[in-house]
This record gives structure tokens, C-alpha cells and sequence, in this order.
């Protein structure tokens, strides 16, 4: 890749850049654009309906003006030109690629191909035995020729397993498909539009537009997050917007949207339901945050000293933070059934034990756990605390690590206890920390899914009478069993909204103390 100059020539010829070829291209983009803009928002032979058509239609809008502004950007040799046709054509030359891709099944051809080479993945031997061979080619007499053999038998090795994998077919069959007009236009169209974002990336024509150093670093860096950024854009922020749009229609997710305004909103605070699971969670959040933070602080302090084995312990505290949700909370399932569960169990028997020996007629508490309305939202803080103790316990181990060491050195020299030194220093040093591990806990219960929904289920994942109810759960229902996307979205964005603001509450007050800027 050419490396961006900030060298500014005053003229530019045409054999440094060809400009009119360049403005011809600016106005064919921005032609097409405008023509996609009004396809799409007059449906002109697009299958687009819905919320959808709107947020591309508005996305081709927004790309048009663009289009039509570098049109004289360019020809006044501006920065902004430069940076907006490379963008512009990078963005036409990835969906260009994609729309081939998508028109000639190339997609369905790789998934094809994957699961055949599950059945021929032992062909891969032969190319692991090529490689083999070559380990010990500076160990015999003639190196260059157990080299020649070893390639040979691993090129043999990959050209069977892509045999084997129907590739030969598939490229055959690919290269015929890319003759159809609907995959050799966006072909095309892919190929010019990458041509003229790499011929906009060169020395020549940051010499042409009068590319400055801080420029080139602007648009060096843009280009290099791009990837990063059209997948947030594309799978988080622009879902999100469109989220936010349906919240304000009555849309089902089948039919065309009503736009309902702010009608979503308001039945919120008249639903019982949506305020009974905003009880729950902010019950939950009151109880489930401590129950996983304070235990984890005592346990970084215990794991912060040097007794022999802590490395060993580090990892078992971990471990509930990196195993699978399902499969914990599948175990946890278990332990807490009523009927056969340990937890219950165990219940038993030490009671028969206390009243063995005290002599005493006492009756076992069976508490029916996830299957009583009273116990059920208790029984899925025990999951979550116990879950997120390791990684609360880690965060406060790395930060107690970070604290400096002179400071209990002096804090035992003036005869201060193992308990003051950790009221006294641990403590207050750690309170960056301690914000990040409980705002992160809080947003973690805030959210929270997983857990009532696999402890509850096949019953519904609301529990018995709404007693393991959440907003995330209330937001699932109405979404994907009742069809009522346009509410649902509003529950979520009211659930944001919560979180935004708890949050907020938080961190403000924290920063007011200094703790932020510590």
C-alpha cells in the first residue's frame, strides 16, 4: 500500500491523475445513486418494503448529496473530494462484491463445500505427511530435493482434498454464472468502483488534491477501522436506529408499519406486566449486584496473597465467568429441583443430622426454588451472583496488583492490622475499579435473560405468576411470540433508557467524589 505524502503541487497534470476520466466516474456514481434512491423510494422494480425500503432509501439519499458534492470537489481539486470518492467507491465496491457473491450463490456454494469437507478432511493426512517430509530435509544428504518432494506431496495432498470437495465443479459452475447479467454487473461495477478507490489511495493523487500529513492520517485511519466500522454500522448501530423508528410504529414484523408515535411509550406506564418486571429487576439489581461484587472484593484480597496454591484457586474462581451459560445454568437447574435437587437434598440431611444429635424433632425446609413465586427470582440471583463472581474477582484482584506496595510497608510499620490495611488502602485505591465491576454488574442485571429463561424452561420464562419476569424477557415475548415488534422496541429503548440513566446517576455522582479522575 503507497504511503500518503503531504507534498502540495500547485498544478497537476493529466499524466499524474486522470481527472477527466476521474470526474466522469464522480458523475456516473452520482447519477446511479440518485436513480437508486428513487427506485427504492418509489418501489421501481425493488423488493423492498416496509421500515426497511425507508432506511435505505434514506441511506441512498444521504450517499446521493455526497455523490453530487464530490462532483465538484474533484474538479476544484479539494481534499474532501478525494476523501469522499475513495470512500464512496470503497463502499460501492464492497456492495457491488457482495451483490455478485449473493446473485451467483457463491454463499450457498462455501457452505456446500464446508460440509463436504468434513467427509474429506482425511485427505488432509497427505499434505500433513508432505510437511512432515520437509521437517527433516536439512537432515539428509540432498535437502533441495526432500524439499521439491515434500511440496509435491503436499500440493498432491490439497489438490485431492479439493477434488474430493467438488471445488473443480463448483469454479466450473461459478465462472458460468458470472455470464448472467445479474452477476456480471455488480461484478463490473465492483471492479471499476475498486480500481477508483485504489487509484484515489495513491501518492499520486494525494500529490493531486493536496493532501496534508494530518489529512493522510485521517483518511489512513478511517480506511484501516472501516472493516470494524461497516459491521458496527451495519450490525449494531444501524439495526439500533432502526429499532428506534419501529418503536414509534405498530409494526407486527409481517405487514406494512403504522407510524403510532409516542402511543407505544405511553401504554407502558399503564401495562402491570412491563412494571411488574421492572419490579423484578430492579428487586433483582438490589440484591444480585452486592450478592456478586462484595464476595468477589474478599476473595481478590484472599487470592491477592502469596500462600502456596493461589494460582490453582485463581483459575477455579474463574472458571463459572468462561463456561457456557446454558450449560451452567442447566446444572444449576438441577441442584435447585425440588423434588430431586441437591441443594434440597442436602437440606434433608443436615437437618436429620442437627436433630440427631441436639435430639430435637425438626422438619427439613423444602423450598420449592425456580417452581415458587416467592423463591423463584432468589433462586436466579444465586445463579447470576455465582456466575459473575469470578470475573468481579479477577477485576479486583488486577486492580489490589496495581496498588503500590510501600504503602502496606509503611502501613506495617506503624503496627496497622491485616483488616485496617485493607479498610484503609485496599479499599479506597480500588474504587476505580470497584465503579467499572459494579456499573458492568449492574448492567449485566439490568439485562438480564439467560437465566430465567433456561431455569424455567419448557414453562414460560416469566416463572410462576411474573416472579423471574424481566424487561428483556417482556421484550422477547412481545417480539417473538406475540408479533408486536413496534411495542417491543419501545420496551427495549425504555429499558436503555433505564440502564442509560442508572448509569449515568452512578458515574456523575462517583466523578463528583474524584473518583473517576483518580
Amino acid at each position: 500500500m503507497d504511503t500518503l505524502t503531504p507534498t502540495r503541487t500547485p498544478e497537476v497534470s493529466s499524466q499524474d491523475l486522470p481527472l477527466a476520466v476521474m470526474l466522469g466516474w464522480r458523475i456516473i456514481v452520482a447519477l446511479g445513486l440518485i436513480a437508486a434512491t428513487i427506485a427504492v423510494a418509489f418501489a421501481v422494480g425493488i423488493e423492498v418494503e416496509g421500515t426497511l425500503r425507508w432506511v435505505f432509501t434514506a441511506a441512498l439519499a444521504i450517499s446521493s448529496a455526497l455523490a453530487v458534492l464530490s462532483i465538484q470537489w474533484t474538479r476544484t481539486l479539494i481534499h474532501r473530494g478525494r476523501a469522499v470518492g475513495f470512500f464512496l467507491d470503497y463502499l460501492i465496491a464492497v456492495g457491488g462484491a457482495f451483490a455478485m457473491a449473493q446473485a451467483a450463490d457463491l454463499f450457498v456454494g462455501l457452505d456446500t463445500a464446508a460440509a463436504r469437507f468434513n467427509e474429506s478432511a482425511l485427505f488432509l493426512l497427505i499434505t500433513v505427511v508432505g510437511w512432515f517430509i520437509g521437517g527433516f530435509a536439512e537432515r539428509t544428504s540432498n535437502p533441495a530435493l526432500v524439499r521439491r518432494i515434500s511440496r509435491s506431496t503436499m500440493a498432491a495432498g490439497l489438490a485431492v482434498l479439493l477434488i474430493s470437495m467438488g471445488l473443480l465443479p463448483g469454479l466450473l459452475e461459478f465462472a458460468r454464472r458470472l455470464t448472467g447479467p445479474s452477476v456480471f454487473i455488480p461484478l463490473v461495477v465492483a471492479l471499476i468502483a475498486g480500481y477508483s478507490a485504489r487509484l484515489l489511495w495513491s501518492d499520486r493523487a494525494a500529490r493531486a488534491f493536496n493532501t496534508d500529513q494530518r489529512q493522510a492520517e485521517v483518511l489512513d485511519g478511517f480506511f484501516f477501522v472501516s472493516p470494524n466500522l461497516i459491521g458496527f454500522l451495519t450490525f449494531l448501530a444501524g439495526p439500533l436506529l432502526v429499532s428506534l423508528f419501529i418503536s414509534f410504529t405498530d409494526w407486527d414484523g409481517l405487514t406494512e408499519a403504522s407510524f403510532v408515535g409516542l402511543e407505544n411509550y405511553g401504554r407502558l406506564f399503564s401495562d402491570s406486566v412491563f412494571l411488574t418486571s421492572l419490579r423484578n429487576i430492579l428487586v433483582f439489581g438490589l440484591v444480585a449486584v452486592p450478592a456478586s461484587v462484595i464476595p468477589g472484593l474478599f476473595l481478590a484480597a484472599l487470592l491477592n496473597s502469596k500462600l502456596p496454591g493461589m494460582k490453582v484457586f485463581r483459575a477455579i474462581y474463574f472458571l463459572p465467568s468462561i463456561a457456557g451459560v446454558v450449560g451452567v445454568t442447566l446444572i444449576w437447574k438441577n441442584l435447585l429441583n425440588a423434588t430431586v435437587g441437591f441443594v434440597n437434598y442436602g437440606i434433608l440431611r443436615v437437618t436429620e443430622l442437627f436433630g440427631s444429635i441436639t435430639g430435637a424433632e425438626l422438619e427439613a425446609a423444602q423450598p420449592l426454588w425456580i417452581s415458587g413465586s416467592s423463591v423463584a427470582l432468589f433462586s436466579v440471583m444465586i445463579v447470576f451472583a455465582w456466575q459473575q463472581l469470578g470475573f468481579n474477582t479477577v477485576l479486583f484482584l488486577a486492580g489490589m496488583q496495581g496498588i503500590d506496595q510501600s504503602l502496606y510497608e509503611a502501613a506495617d510499620i506503624d503496627g496497622a492490622s491485616a483488616w485496617n490495611r485493607f479498610r484503609s488502602i485496599t479499599v479506597p485505591l480500588l474504587k476505580p475499579t470497584t465503579v467499572f465491576v459494579v456499573t458492568n454488574a449492574t448492567i449485566l442485571a439490568l439485562q438480564l435473560f439467560n437465566e430465567p429463561f433456561i431455569l424455567q424452561a419448557p414453562s414460560p420464562p416469566n416463572g410462576p405468576n411474573n416472579s423471574t419476569l424481566s424487561p428483556v424477557i417482556y421484550l422477547y415475548q412481545n417480539a417473538f411470540q406475540r408479533f408486536r415488534q413496534g411495542y417491543a422496541s419501545a420496551v427495549a429503548w425504555a429499558l436503555f433508557a433505564l440502564i442509560f440513566a442508572i448509569t449515568l446517576i452512578y458515574f456523575a455522582r462517583q466523578d463528583d467524589e474524584g473518583v473517576l479522575s483518580a
